[in-house]
């Protein structure tokens, strides 16, 4: 995959100075194949992978082409998203834009001489080739090396996240460890809107354990995964440990990709986090 980032079709978002090409890609291709990969294990923003398949089907759609296109979406998991009723709305998204994916299935090997993805379908044990004119790839991600080299990180995952309890934030081994974000163990997507209820948590139990308290804070896996599904549509996926929907918003059927939520996350989004959330205002 490294490798393949440095020929004309293969791209990532993930890849800060690579984004620009993902566009160019994507504004360039008129017909052919196009696959959009994402990779198992945690990953920062869960929906990623997906978002750029949608917003990338919609333009095609609105020039005209998306019918000379065939799409092809690589997911790791068995369904379209771990919570049903998200789930059900991102299959009527698919076939809205007739998106072949591929469920329980990984990108594992990348031809870039002879464009050609290598996808393990790990439900039949079974491998393909496909073909791609461009393609959008996730690399796999896990705590930083540093870390991961370190007693803090949970021997029983290669990943090498902080080992805490995934309700206090607290390390199991080490009492006067704390850990939140992306390079904590909690089970939880790791997303923006997840540091957001992890840290008051935090913050409330390392207090208490510096004053020889007993903890009280508790985080319930609370997470947020904003999906665009259109240039104008937005699916906003909340939910928690239970992987029950738990909607912020009230009065809305935030279960809906709907135009209202892609001004959110648009306008409100943006505005929430640099005017409130690093301000430790929300």
């Amino acid at each position: 995959m490294a490798d393949a980032l440095s020929t004309a079709a293969v791209s990532s978002n993930y890849t800060y100075e690579l984004a620009p090409k993902t566009w160019d890609l994507i504004r360039n291709m008129r017909s052919g194949t196009a696959v959009f990969t994402m990779p198992s294990g945690p990953i920062k923003c869960a929906g990623a992978p997906q978002k750029i398949t949608y917003l990338a089907a919609d333009y095609w759609r609105q020039q005209g082409v998306l019918s000379d296109i065939r799409v092809v979406l690589v997911l790791p998991t068995p369904g379209m998203f771990g919570v049903k009723v998200f789930a059900d709305e991102l299959e009527r998204v698919v076939a809205r834009y007739g998106i072949e994916v591929h469920k329980s299935s990984e990108l594992v090997e990348v031809d870039a001489d002879g464009r050609q993805a290598i996808v393990a379908d790990n439900a039949n044990s079974a491998k393909e080739a496909i073909g791609y004119d461009m393609m959008h790839v996730v690399p796999p991600q896990s705590a930083p090396d540093w870390l991961k080299a370190t007693t803090l990180a949970d021997s029983a995952n290669p990943a090498g996240y902080v080992d805490i309890d995934k309700h206090t934030m607290r390390h199991n081994r080490y009492p006067n460890v704390f850990a939140l974000g992306d390079a904590g163990s909690s089970p939880n997507s790791k997303t923006g809107a997840a540091i957001r209820k992890q840290a008051p948590v935090v913050v409330k139990n390392l207090l208490a354990s510096m004053n020889g308290r007993p903890i009280s804070g508790s985080y319930g896996g609370y997470a947020s995964c904003p999906i665009p599904t259109a240039r104008n549509k937005m699916l906003l996926a909340e939910f928690d440990y239970t992987m029950a929907p738990t909607p912020s918003i009230p009065f809305i059927d935030t279960t809906r990709e709907r135009k209202d939520m892609w001004y959110l996350k648009r306008y409100g989004l943006p505005a929430l986090y640099w005017n409130l959330k690093l301000r430790g205002l929300i």
